[in-house]
């Protein structure tokens, strides 16, 4: 038998006199391109909205934060900052002010996360911020704050209105009172004691509107403000740091606690650990998935190679009986399963890229079909579908794929070449 027999065999085999390519092989083709496909698109998928949650919170908290751990370190705030503000991948340092908020107007309230710095570093240290300002202005003038679209429509507010701003621990100090009046029994004490609850709301004007979708709920003010709304007299609540590379905020953290003793240091990631966490595992159990659907696409290579061994066992016996090597009778049908599995992969692959140049398009299409709705929620769906592209994740993938498919077509291509010419002939 020649060099290139065992392909012309294998091209012969793949296409019957009958149908220009069989039915199984059709039926192998397109598992194979589903497998690839889906491994692509989901994994891209997953990995885009854990890129984007990451950008997220790079883009809407201080890289780093450093709070004081008591009055003693608080005082020195003024060393502190000059001390981490000239370490290696600092970008800058500002005194800031963070904390839970409350936000009341007429009979509607919400939740913001508090973010206050200097008014004349707000330029300089929320430059990030400011790409998803959507009206208004970035000035963190005194008595004003920064709200996200979505506080705005829950509160019904427009630039200019004015919003009740209640301090987290104020309320929580608040509601103790009103349980210990709740508690005493003489009714005229509990009524004065009501009567002294105060949650000491401040007003700030409305002065822009960042997008919600991209920040969360984050509120922004000037440290001056932050301080009257928080009641920190004249020292700020903490060190706000950016870096260089936000990537790096764990190795420039531990580098920071060792020069700041008795200060916390959180990075940005530290608050949403065991989500990001959550995200890393369920990309890893997803792949696990998506590698079984590529196995089960093998397995069709597989039962394409039985079949096609199966019918022409007669010919695999007059080849062995013309004295055609085993290797050689392996090679046809091995060829067989690489044609499949490389036509497959390439198929997967190109169906792959189109689904995610066109998944919003897809996506509003089943929405419009199922009469269903896309809703953004803040941290998890954006208003479009993210996805990241990994150059070396998509080589894997179909190099994984074909090697299973040649694996797959090599078993019964194994067992066909050790069949006696004799036997096989008599069939």
């Amino acid at each position: 038998m020649t060099q290139n027999a065992p392909l012309f065999l294998a091209l012969r085999y793949l296409r019957p006199r009958r149908n220009f390519v069989s039915v199984i092989t059709l039926v192998s083709l397109a598992g194979v391109a589903v497998g690839v496909l889906m491994m692509i698109v989901v994994r891209s998928v997953m990995a885009g909205f854990e890129a984007d949650f990451r950008d997220t919170l790079m883009g809407s908290k201080p890289h780093i934060l450093l709070s004081p751990g008591g009055e003693d370190a608080a005082a020195q705030w003024h060393h502190v900052l000059e001390v981490v503000q000239s370490q290696p991948g600092v970008k800058s340092a500002v005194p800031c002010a963070t904390d839970k908020v409350y936000l009341a107007r007429d009979d509607a309230q919400t939740l913001a996360h508090l973010l206050a710095v200097p008014s004349e570093k707000a330029e300089t240290h929320l430059a990030k911020l400011r790409s998803h300002l959507v009206a208004g202005s970035f000035d963190l003038k005194d008595g004003s704050v920064i709200l996200t679209d979505q506080h705005m429509s829950s509160l019904g507010l427009r630039l200019g209105d004015e919003v009740s701003t209640y301090a987290g621990p104020n309320v929580n100090e608040a509601v103790r009172q009103y349980s210990d009046a709740n508690e005493e029994n003489d009714d005229q004490k509990r009524r004065d004691m009501i009567r002294q609850i105060s949650l000491h709301p401040q007003k700030l004007r409305v002065d822009g509107v960042l997008r919600g979708e991209a920040v969360g709920m984050l509120a922004c003010t000037s440290l001056t403000t932050a301080q009257s709304i928080l009641r920190l007299g004249d020292r700020p609540g903490g060190i706000a740091l950016e870096l260089a590379e936000p990537e790096k905020a764990v190795e420039i953290s531990s580098a920071i606690s060792a020069l700041a003793p008795g200060w916390q240091v959180e990075t940005w990631a530290d608050e949403e650990k065991a989500r990001l966490a959550a995200m890393r595992n369920e990309q890893t159990m997803m792949q696990f998935v998506l590698s079984i659907i590529a196995l089960v696409a093998a397995f069709s290579v597989m039962n394409t190679t039985i079949t096609v061994t199966t019918q022409k066992r007669r010919e695999i016996g007059m080849l062995a009986a013309i004295g055609t090597r085993p290797g050689q009778i392996i090679q046809i049908f091995t060829w067989q399963a690489i044609m499949v599995g490389v036509l497959g992969t390439l198929l997967g692959l190109i169906g792959g890229l189109l689904v995610l140049w066109l998944r919003d398009d897809l996506r509003a299409l089943l929405a419009s079909l199922t009469g269903g709705q896309v809703h953004a929620v803040e941290g998890v769906f954006l208003s479009t579908i993210p996805a990241r592209l990994d150059a070396w994740h998509i080589s894997a993938t179909c190099v994984f794929s074909v090697l299973l498919c040649i694996t797959a077509g090599f078993i019964p291509a194994w067992i066909a070449a050790r069949l006696e010419p004799a036997e096989a002939l008599r069939d």
